[in-house]
């Protein structure tokens, strides 16, 4: 697919899981900009980003702008697709803007490391869930990226798995230790955010969606599971350590919030640029 106008293709490549794909691929599918996810398992997304001009890491976004190559920058990006008062990130220079800034990048840094790092914590050691996840992950995506790689069979993903496990383990320094110290920066976010829902505001800042409330939902989506997520998890597979813990953040009003984000928002659409 291209963007209309530009002849350029625009190529997502993600992980499809990924709660940062998912940032990213919410902003693009809110501005209605066509685009073709391409979609990896874990290792096997390092060359092909590499190859369209990014790092190691997804989301990688081709597009007219150039390579993307980080998801904060694919919001961004879609922000000059819609109409200015559309927009994820506000364009006044005011106290409403610089919040909005400040809490993304908030959820960038803590958060979205420390979700995926309590989930994977919990998820690798459970072959059989890892393999449910992943092959419904592939067959959840519309178009390229329909159906898992030819070789994701169970015998070749019995052999993949232990590599990647390991490899991400490392990379990604997932261990008790690790673990226990992201489920305290879990717990500083989500208190903040509780204490921001008090008041029984709509949105974190402002009067409308912004950038702050659809990273905080992509982010803390691995620990909520929310109902409109477009990657299926399989929480009845989960471990029960883990579904214990989505359950207990549902519960509070950062994790309905969570909620209540992906069944209005998600799958509405900003409108067209203005003059478009």
């Amino acid at each position: 697919m291209s963007d209309p106008g530009v002849g350029v293709p625009l190529r997502l490549i993600t992980i499809p899981w990924s709660h940062y794909c998912e940032k990213a691929r919410w902003a693009l599918d809110r501005a209605g900009v066509p685009y073709r996810e391409d979609a990896y398992l874990p290792l096997a997304h390092a060359l092909p980003a590499l190859r369209a001009g990014g790092r190691r890491s997804v989301p990688v976004l081709v597009s007219p702008a150039g390579v993307l190559r980080d998801s904060t920058d694919i919001l961004r990006y879609a922000d000059t697709l819609v109409p200015p008062e559309r927009a994820l990130f506000f364009r006044e220079p005011d106290a409403a803007c610089a919040d909005v800034e400040a809490l993304e990048e908030r959820f960038d840094l803590d958060l979205g490391p420390a979700s995926r790092r309590v989930a994977y914590f919990h998820l690798l050691p459970d072959e059989e869930g890892a393999f449910a996840l992943m092959g419904g992950s592939f067959r959840s995506l519309d178009g390229a990226g329909a159906a898992p790689p030819w070789w994701f069979g169970r015998g070749v993903f019995r052999a993949y798995y232990p590599v990647a496990r390991a490899v991400m383990r490392r990379a990604m320094r997932i261990d008790a230790a690790g673990a226990e110290r992201s489920r305290g920066k879990i717990r500083a976010v989500f208190d903040a955010v509780n204490e921001r829902l008090r008041d029984g505001r709509p949105f974190l800042v402002g009067d409308r969606f912004s950038a702050a409330d659809l990273t905080f939902a992509a982010l803390a989506a691995p620990l909520i599971v929310p109902e409109h997520y477009p990657v299926p998890f399989p929480f009845a597979g989960l471990p029960a350590v883990l579904r214990e813990l989505i359950e207990a953040l549902r519960a509070e009003p950062a994790g309905a919030f969570v909620q209540r984000v992906y069944r209005e928002q998600r799958h509405r659409k900003a409108g067209p640029p203005a003059g478009g």
